[in-house]
């Protein structure tokens, strides 16, 4: 699994003063998503097929997380309950109108509610509380997305499925069912872009400010100079081999920089010249946690 990198454009400042807060340096990185789509810039979603109206709101929200995840671009070609499919006469027009790399599919889309009741209390107006039986109905709407190469053929499908309650009331009107389906029919749509999109995550690492040129580097990270500060310590490890604190920085730094590798190692070599320092043993499990899956 491949991690891409990107620096977080909020570091901390550092100041000498005993009271200052932990210099530290943050960034992001983006995991990719646990159904890879692959190197992609396009989707179409051109069918979306169920027995409920919420189906609707499934499609909207689907289509509006995957476009916020900005790693594709994504177009709702249903129109009006207008599907499209794939055959040989139809392949060229669907190409030519609706361009994409991927296509998507939603099938089998359905919701289903259980009314459920249990005994509550309420106030009155005069302050008085009684138990009244409460009326709620559980709903789950599920999904199955196929994902479609350009010439029709099913590159993979999951299941998705989610949950929604109506609030509890002593008499149930529509309304209130219907906030249960909606519920549901939206939770299954997180979960369907979840499915396809990346995940951007947002890490911090405390440095040890008593590494040898800690302050001009720090001022290179500061500044978002994250190249220059990693130049800074490298050239000072080459009179200071013996320092942990230095290639613990090192190893911080060549992460957010998104040297995955070379951050192994420098993380290694801080924890085998202070084997007791206990932070460095654990930002080093950290490391090897949050990529654990990274290709060497």
């Amino acid at each position: 699994m491949k991690v891409h990198w990107f620096l977080l454009a909020a570091l901390v400042s550092y100041s000498g003063l005993a009271h200052a807060a932990p210099p530290r340096i943050s960034f992001t990185r983006t995991l990719p998503a646990v159904r890879d789509l692959g190197p992609v810039e396009r989707l179409s979603v051109i069918y979306a097929i169920g027995d409920s109206n919420k189906i609707d709101t499934f499609l909207d929200r689907f289509v509006d997380l995957v476009s916020r995840a900005g790693a594709v671009r994504i177009e709702n070609a249903v129109d009006n309950n207008h599907h499209l499919f794939f055959d040989q006469r139809s392949l060229p027009v669907l190409r030519r109108n609706h361009p994409a790399d991927v296509y998507v599919g939603v099938n089998r889309f359905s919701c289903s509610g259980v009314e459920k009741s249990a005994e509550g209390s309420e106030h009155l107006e005069n302050g008085e509380r009684i138990k009244r039986l409460h009326h709620w109905i559980d709903a789950t709407c599920s999904a199955r997305i196929d994902v479609l190469s350009v010439e029709g053929k099913n590159l993979f499908s999951y299941s998705v499925h989610g949950d929604g309650t109506s609030p509890r009331m002593v008499s149930l009107t529509d309304d209130e069912r219907d906030i249960a389906y909606e519920q549901a029919a939206r939770f299954a749509a997180v979960i369907a872009a979840d499915e396809i999109t990346p995940r951007t995550l947002r890490e911090t690492i405390e440095l040890d400010e008593s590494a040898p040129s800690f302050d001009v580097a720090f001022a290179m990270i500061g500044s978002e100079r994250l190249t220059d500060a990693r130049a800074i310590w490298h050239a000072t490890a080459a009179r200071h081999k013996d320092s942990a604190a230095l290639f613990f920085d090192l190893a911080a730094v060549s992460e957010a920089i998104g040297d995955v590798e070379g951050a192994r190692g420098y993380y290694e070599r801080a924890v085998r010249l202070s084997p007791k320092e206990r932070r460095y043993a654990t930002e080093l499990r950290l490391f090897r946690r949050r990529n654990a899956g990274v290709r060497k």
